[in-house]
């Protein structure tokens, strides 16, 4: 609205956000609300494609929080689409990031709940946003080898041209953006993946305090703080959440899971990570991970995967 001289202040308020409300990054609004202004930005500007200049001429990392640092900080863009399609609820929820690899491509998909579906200013918005994602990591050499859009073709197709420099696809089952594999692997000079790591905890803790009134959101709050502290007990992990280990063992039974499976879970998912960064060694992951000794976290990590930890930093 604003590269358009408009002032988005008043209509902002309209919808009850307020200026306080878009620099608290805990706040969230109902994904209606954002359907109903890009659709009042849209009858007021009059641009055709909106969605593109949007996406192509005002992102930064800022506006999605840890993530956006940790996907600037990440080794490779594989690496970088990863941590978007795992903690993409972080911005939002009213749609998945799914990614498809060939021999030779690497497909970033977008997939809608049915409260929300695609719509031609926010898909155009979200795709052009991906590519300036990626050539701010990547640089502008980056190609787009494919790009397709939900919704049917437009009177005028110079600016998907324009911006994809390739020939869109509209009408399509997704909205999704293609690139090739061996650029998405290219190791990239931007890469500092011990801050990539240290947003990704941050991340993680956002998303759990997100749901604070969940038993298991709180639970793995608390064990992702206390991780590298060295030994988790239920015992412990109910005493910060001011409860005894019997309360927290019948909420947990409510939820129909145990304590176990949540820190397997946690530490199982966290280990991948952790392996993929090169620069970490066995014995500082298990230090990560609250092991005392690598020998642990090797038995555990051969009972969640069926493999060693080299075996999976080697494959």
């Amino acid at each position: 609205m604003e590269k358009f001289n408009v002032d988005p202040s008043p209509i902002f308020e309209n919808f009850g956000l307020y200026e306080a409300d878009l620099q608290d990054s805990s706040k969230r609004c109902h994904a209606y609300i954002e359907i109903a202004l890009w659709h009042h930005a849209q009858n007021i500007i009059k641009e055709p494609c909106l969605g593109l200049s949007s996406g192509r001429d005002t992102w930064h990392p800022s506006q999605m929080g840890a993530l956006g640092y940790a996907w600037l900080a990440s080794a490779t863009l594989e690496r970088a689409f990863h941590r978007l399609s795992r903690f993409q609820h972080i911005v939002t929820n009213a749609y998945e990031v799914d990614i498809d690899m060939s021999e030779s491509l690497y497909k970033v998909s977008i997939r809608y709940s049915k409260q929300n579906p695609a719509f031609q200013a926010r898909s155009e918005s979200i795709l052009s946003t991906l590519l300036c994602m990626s050539r701010m990591n990547f640089g502008n050499t980056l190609e787009v080898q494919s790009v397709s859009f939900v919704h049917p073709a437009p009177d005028k197709l110079e600016k998907y041209r324009d911006v994809f420099n390739c020939e869109p696809e509209f009408a399509a089952s997704m909205d999704s953006i293609s690139f090739g594999l061996k650029d998405i692997r290219k190791n990239l000079p931007s890469a500092n993946p011990i801050f990539a790591e240290m947003m990704d905890q941050s991340i993680i803790k956002t998303l759990s305090q997100l749901e604070t009134d969940n038993i298991v959101s709180q639970v793995k709050s608390v064990i992702i703080e206390q991780l590298s502290c060295g030994k988790i007990t239920e015992e412990d992990i109910a005493g910060l959440l001011n409860m005894s280990k019997r309360k927290l063992q019948l909420k947990l039974a409510d939820e129909n899971v145990r304590f176990k499976s949540i820190l397997d879970e946690i530490r199982s998912t966290l280990a991948r990570d952790y392996l993929n960064e090169q620069h970490l060694c066995l014995s500082e992951i298990a230090f990560l991970l609250g092991f005392s000794e690598v020998s642990s976290f090797s038995r555990a990590f051969k009972r969640w995967t069926g493999i060693s930890p080299g075996q999976f930093k080697k494959s």
